[in-house]
């Protein structure tokens, strides 16, 4: 285990204990991990699709609002369940995924109010969001293990040595639970 993944364990631990100061120190590091994972995120993005793509554009979703987000809702999360570091990200995955979601639909929801005629293509995003949505929630559901590298990888950016790491397998078994998840997804999303 690296000194800073027990360093993070500790901390929680110190928390769970009541230590004011712990809790201080946990959410200061959620928060520098979430702008960590947003700026790599934002940079693939970037390098991928270009400055001016939507995903870098979009204020609703903008890594700075999402890392906010996510910060106040870990906040005010019962962490009782996180015992290390493994968990902590897992956490932090499933917040991010249900502020996107949450925002989408608010998105949505906005849209229908509006009089006007929507494009297509935003109503077939929103509904791709949704079906991946529960298509995800059913996986997590059947292979948690899976699941986990999944959220890990897409959701919190993690390289699969990292995601290794902290689910306590080898780096092959790792990229072989990838390649099912999305092959598994895809075929749901068909």
């Amino acid at each position: 285990m690296s000194s800073g993944s027990s360093e993070i364990t500790q901390i929680i631990k110190q928390w769970q204990a009541g230590d004011k100061q712990a809790e201080s120190k946990l959410y200061q590091f959620a928060y520098l991990q979430l702008r960590n994972i947003a700026k790599q995120e934002r940079d693939r993005s970037a390098a991928k699709y270009g400055l001016e793509n939507q995903v870098l554009v979009d204020s609703v979703n903008s890594t700075t609002a999402l890392v906010h987000d996510a910060y106040l809702k870990l906040s005010n999360t019962d962490m009782e369940s996180v015992e290390n570091k493994r968990d902590f990200y897992l956490m932090a995955a499933k917040v991010m995924r249900q502020i996107l979601i949450d925002n989408a639909r608010s998105l949505q929801a906005q849209k229908r109010q509006h009089i006007t005629m929507i494009p297509n293509s935003q109503d077939d995003k929103f509904e791709q969001l949704m079906i991946m949505d529960k298509a995800l929630e059913h996986f997590s559901v059947r292979y948690p293990r899976q699941s986990n590298a999944l959220k890990l990888k897409y959701l919190m950016g993690m390289r699969t040595k990292e995601i290794s790491h902290l689910l306590e397998c080898s780096a092959s078994l790792i990229e072989k639970d990838l390649k099912f998840s999305r092959c598994w997804l895809q075929s749901r999303m068909a």
